[in-house]
């Protein structure tokens, strides 16, 4: 099938005129937020609920029949009062398995809550690439979205776009541009990921000086980094579970490495 495929730096390129109604969007964060939620599933959680603030959060949390765990973070620390940070290292199944619950976050929340008119909506990290893949290489119209960081351009998610569209649009004969349908964003993100992936440099370091790499370092979180450079470690694929609503399940999918 011939893919189109279209890319948002920032969450503000999907104006209110995008039609994502027949898209299926990816939603990438990943320092560190869809990291967090791939992490998360493998770990058991039984559904994500996303908010975009945190009086949001606490209300849906104060409201639920059984209380979830309140998750998330602002510019990389916990929130007071909440349970959890947005580490991948806090998501154990000790800690969440069997477990609803509530993430809000400086980018990644927000991001989701942009594209939530899209027909379908996927939130994918390196960890669960391959799953990711598998689960959309059908869809006739991908929406990639990168969350930045604080309405800037982020390295590390443009990375992840152009590593999506480099699987999914393999180069052309000359190895020159990628192939299908892909628009100058995507493009530009294909060719950000070829440099970096010629490069005989670890994702880790790449991340390392990445706008959210940077800051996770200054903020004390230095070892995310390499949690979240992992590719293709979690065989399974975070997606919401009905249209309208930001509540996401984790399905494990099989993967052939």
């Amino acid at each position: 099938m011939n893919q189109s495929i279209s890319v948002s730096l920032t969450p503000s390129e999907l104006s209110p005129e995008c039609d994502l109604h027949q898209a299926c969007s990816i939603i990438i964060d990943v320092l560190r937020a869809t990291s967090v939620m791939a992490t998360a599933g493998q770990s058991g959680v039984r559904r994500m609920i996303t908010c975009e603030n945190i009086h949001a959060a606490a209300q849906f949390a104060d409201q639920a029949a059984i209380r979830p765990l309140l998750c998330g973070e602002r510019h990389c620390k916990p929130i007071d009062g909440f349970d959890l940070g947005n580490s991948p290292a806090e998501y154990t199944p000790e800690r969440v398995a069997d477990r609803d619950l509530v993430l809000t976050t400086t980018n990644g929340t927000r991001a989701i809550h942009a594209a939530m008119r899209s027909r379908r909506l996927l939130a994918a990290s390196f960890l669960n690439l391959d799953a990711t893949l598998a689960a959309v290489r059908s869809e006739p119209h991908l929406q990639i979205v990168c969350a930045g960081t604080n309405g800037q351009i982020s390295y590390e998610d443009v990375l992840l776009a152009g590593a999506i569209i480099d699987r999914l649009a393999p180069p052309d004969s000359d190895g020159s541009e990628p192939s299908g349908h892909i628009d100058d964003s995507a493009r530009i993100a294909w060719s950000v990921w070829r440099q970096a992936d010629g490069n005989t440099r670890p994702l880790q370091q790449s991340l390392r000086h990445s706008l959210g790499g940077r800051n996770l370092i200054e903020a004390g979180y230095e070892a995310d980094l390499e949690r979240c450079a992992q590719v293709g470690t979690i065989d399974g694929i975070v997606e919401r579970a009905e249209p309208g609503k930001t509540v996401f399940e984790f399905r494990r999918l099989a993967v052939s490495k």
